[in-house]
């Protein structure tokens, strides 16, 4: 019999807390699921004893996949291949789902006729939100330019089977191989509503040996900006819908993971973000008026023929100092309110976090 939501784990070791996810999922669902572990690189009788009582459960299927590639993409796409229920969904290894959620998301698909269902993300054990997507609120139906849907990079939450084509991360690269499935999905998908915010998605505390979260060359970090570039639905999305997107990766990808650590700018991340910069900006040339007057001024050093690593530097200081006139304005300054620019972005990613009270969907 074909379950109604099939549930896809991939899982690179047998120390992961796969025995939490599977009892949320089998002992907190009233529907019909499969439970489908994937085994990556690892030995399938240790992934089985790891989830203890839940290996002899008949909706659990333990399938090994060895590729030999320290990447999520191989399991993943493998599963995706061959999705049959009409709902599928992914869960990392060591998260877990509230209870009662897949029956919910599978009530809120159906109630708005939705082909996604987006969660609410909390982080474990203090049950802050995740401020993504910093979208309007009170909003059920998302759209994916207003409602900021670029800065959800995880794919986490319900997604109807047709759309597991769209799903399949990027094959070959260390990290960022999530970008741009899930930009196919939230602009591409169909109608996406929010789930009810009683019935979380939980990011598991630790897992300090997750796949992607070894600290990495920043060419590595910015490796997927090639293959994004040549997909295919950046000729159907508007003007608003690249910028969105191209302001995000500029903010987030490149510029915040150059100066994640607080520290100046290293020069193999100065070399790799000018390298990265101008195909961004050319899938999006209208970019520029969205950031802040400091990032744009980035930007334009950056891509200059002969950069000063001392203007660089200064200006990375300066975009650190977020509640500065310059972090917030733009330029010119009549985009300082736009949807994109900064004022607006760090406006909604506050409310996200601490005032959006989700709309009850368990009717």
């Amino acid at each position: 019999m074909t379950p109604e939501i099939e549930v896809i784990v991939p899982v690179h070791t047998p120390t992961r807390p796969i025995r939490r996810l599977a009892a949320s999922v089998l002992q907190g669902s009233e529907c019909d699921v499969r439970l489908r572990v994937i085994a990556h690189n690892t030995d399938p009788a240790g992934i089985r004893a790891a989830l203890h009582e839940y290996a002899n459960d008949p909706r659990v299927e333990v399938t090994a996949f060895d590729d030999g590639v320290h990447s999520p993409a191989g399991p993943l796409a493998f599963a995706l291949a061959d999705v049959s229920a009409p709902w599928f969904t992914k869960i990392d290894s060591d998260d877990h789902l509230a209870r009662g959620a897949l029956d919910s998301w599978l009530a809120t698909a159906h109630r708005h006729r939705a082909d996604v269902v987006m969660p609410r993300m909390v982080q474990e054990p203090s049950g802050v939100d995740f401020p993504t997507p910093p979208r309007r609120m009170l909003r059920t139906i998302l759209e994916p330019a207003k409602d900021r849907l670029a800065y959800r990079t995880s794919t986490m939450g319900l997604l109807a089977r047709g759309l597991a084509p769209l799903a399949v991360p990027v094959a070959g690269l260390e990290t960022g191989e999530d970008i741009a499935p899930s930009l196919r999905l939230w602009f591409e998908s169909g109608r996406i509503a929010m789930a009810d915010r009683g019935f979380p998605y939980i990011v598991g505390e630790g897992a300090g040996d997750r796949v992607t979260a070894a600290p990495r060359p920043m060419r590595a970090e910015l490796a997927f900006v090639g293959p994004l570039a040549l997909e295919s639905f950046w000729g159907r999305l508007s003007e608003a819908e690249k910028t969105s997107i191209v302001a995000k990766l500029i903010r987030v990808q490149l510029f915040g993971a150059a100066g994640r650590s607080g520290a100046p700018w290293t020069d193999e991340a100065v070399e790799a973000v000018r390298e990265a910069l101008p195909t961004l900006v050319r899938l999006a040339p209208h970019v520029p008026v969205v950031l802040s007057r400091v990032d744009s001024d980035l930007v334009g050093e950056l891509m200059s023929a002969a950069p000063e690593r001392g203007v660089i530097d200064r200006l990375v200081a300066e975009r650190r100092r977020y509640l500065g006139v310059r972090p917030l304005t733009t330029r010119p300054y009549r985009r300082t309110l736009a949807r994109d620019a900064p004022l607006r972005f760090l406006a909604a990613s506050f409310a996200a976090r601490h005032f959006q009270p989700g709309l009850p969907d368990r009717g």
